[in-house]
């Protein structure tokens, strides 16, 4: 049975700037906690759905805004978006959410995970490397992809998700990122959902079978391996 929870815009400051962002939360209760980082469409209605569907799942949950107010909607603006991200100042927007939710009594020194889907995965990925404030990390079908040695000082460990349909997290870049983790000796998991393709965990207008059956199937996933994680 889902929790009832609680939605609501959401701030925090990020060096000189305050990131707005949508937090969704447990009713009551200090609860673990969950940064998720949106794709190349930005806040859009698809983040705040999972950003509800993880809460439902008992964390605490925030996805800050990285594209402070814009939305896109064609496939050229929002390759254009991700291609000209200023890619240090949002990982800074991401990392400096945690202290926000220290101090929030529903968190207060519970521990915090980063997720990230699309480009918010490779964003991910360079927050867990920079910060030591995540205690795990959860990676969906990246498609922004970190130099490997930028994972080398990644030391939380990870839960990954891929579709064996996906155009642009192929099986080729799966398996590198495999390799370079395995090489750097760091703690993983892979999942790869049968016929799946990209963003089917957070397009939610996705009408294939196969990827509203991969996104339960990875929310419960993530859900019972964040709750040992994090415990």
């Amino acid at each position: 049975m889902s929790e009832r929870i609680v939605s609501m815009h959401a701030a925090h400051r990020s060096g000189k700037e305050v990131v707005d962002g949508f937090l969704s939360r447990p009713s009551g209760g200090e609860r673990p906690a969950i940064v998720l980082v949106h794709g190349y469409r930005g806040l859009d209605d698809g983040q705040r759905a999972v950003t509800r569907r993880f809460a439902q799942e008992g964390f605490v949950c925030l996805s800050p805004d990285l594209f402070h107010g814009k939305i896109y909607h064609t496939l050229e603006d929002c390759a254009l978006k991700k291609t000209s991200l200023d890619i240090p100042r949002a990982v800074n927007n991401i990392v400096d959410s945690v202290p926000y939710l220290r101090r929030l009594p529903w968190v207060g020194k519970k521990k915090v995970a980063v997720l990230g889907f699309c480009m918010g995965g490779g964003l991910a990925l360079y927050a867990l490397a920079q910060s030591k404030a995540f205690d795990a990390g959860v990676i969906y079908y990246q498609s922004m992809f970190p130099d490997p040695e930028d994972l080398k000082s990644i030391s939380a460990p990870m839960l990954c998700h891929y579709g064996t349909d996906d155009a642009g997290t192929t099986k080729t870049e799966i398996e590198m990122f495999r390799d370079s983790l395995d090489r750097h000796k760091k703690k993983y998991e892979i999942e790869m959902y049968q016929g799946a393709g990209h963003a089917f965990l957070n397009n939610p207008s996705s009408k294939s079978a196969a990827n509203v059956e991969a996104a339960a199937k990875s929310v419960a996933r993530t859900a019972k391996w964040l709750r040992k994680v994090l415990a």
